[in-house]
């Protein structure tokens, strides 16, 4: 499995198939195989060469405990020594969640390589507020200092009701499971939160956004999606966050018309 290193944190990641050069970046306490496991990756390496890569923190990366290792900047210089690494110059991006929000401020960061982004489940890079930053740390981050990630699936449980075995099968919930607690909550920074993207009407990467129904109410992902000069949104009918992640027979033929269109 290929790596590299970066700013001393090992990196790792996967890449499959050839065409144009498509990095997919996993959800906070997940792993790369959120792509794998839902035939993302064996679809999308017919046509583009696909990295796939484990974030810091996660999977098969180095975990650092210390929060001062998780900086946004950190986060897409990780993405950028990966491209490096691989010989990539200019490439799209497809995130969801937490690696959606690291699409954003990569493409963000360096708008001259990235052609296109698609995030899912991270639909509006404005920056947060302290209230959205206490909410997530009063149910999710405190559910870990409580009872670890079995703590963090209980409340995720609790909170999908009887969605939850069809959003969080068996697997994804393995992948939680193994997940570094400390390294998960090391990985959270409230200053992440006050960080982004204001000036959405000048954004000059092309992005599809993708959002479950059941996360995103009110379709928000379409009214940011029409703020952005080359915008896009996808809504999935009845899914919730992790459910619209691993739904690849929905999202790829939509992600891959997008990138046909903005990708060339």
């Amino acid at each position: 499995m290929p790596q590299v290193s970066n700013d001393g944190v090992k990196i790792s990641y996967e890449v499959a198939g050839e065409g144009r050069p498509l990095i997919l970046l996993h959800g906070w306490v997940c792993d790369r195989s959120w792509w794998t496991k839902p035939g993302h990756t064996d679809d999308l390496r017919r046509d583009h060469r696909v990295i796939n890569v484990d974030l810091r923190g996660h999977g098969d990366s180095d975990k650092p405990h210390d929060p001062s290792a998780y900086g946004i900047e950190l986060a897409t210089s990780d993405v950028l020594a990966v491209a490096d690494a691989e010989g990539i110059d200019r490439f799209a991006i497809w995130g969801h969640s937490y690696g959606g929000w690291i699409a954003w401020m990569t493409a963000y960061s360096v708008p001259d390589r990235v052609a296109a982004i698609i995030s899912g489940g991270s639909w509006d890079p404005r920056p947060g507020t302290n209230e959205e930053w206490k909410e997530f740390d009063d149910g999710w981050l405190e559910a870990i200092r409580r009872g670890g990630m079995q703590g963090l699936l209980d409340v995720i449980e609790e909170e999908e009701g009887e969605a939850f075995s069809s959003e969080y099968p068996p697997w994804a919930q393995a992948v939680i499971l193994r997940a570094d607690p400390e390294a998960a909550l090391a990985s959270q920074l409230a200053e992440a939160w006050e960080q982004g993207i204001t000036a959405l009407e000048v954004f000059p990467i092309p992005t599809l956004l993708i959002a479950g129904e059941r996360e995103d109410k009110d379709d928000e992902a379409a009214v940011v999606a029409g703020m952005l000069p080359n915008g896009e949104s996808l809504r999935l009918p009845g899914l919730g966050h992790a459910g619209a992640a691993i739904a690849s027979e929905l999202t790829v033929p939509t992600a891959r018309g997008f990138l046909d269109r903005w990708f060339v």
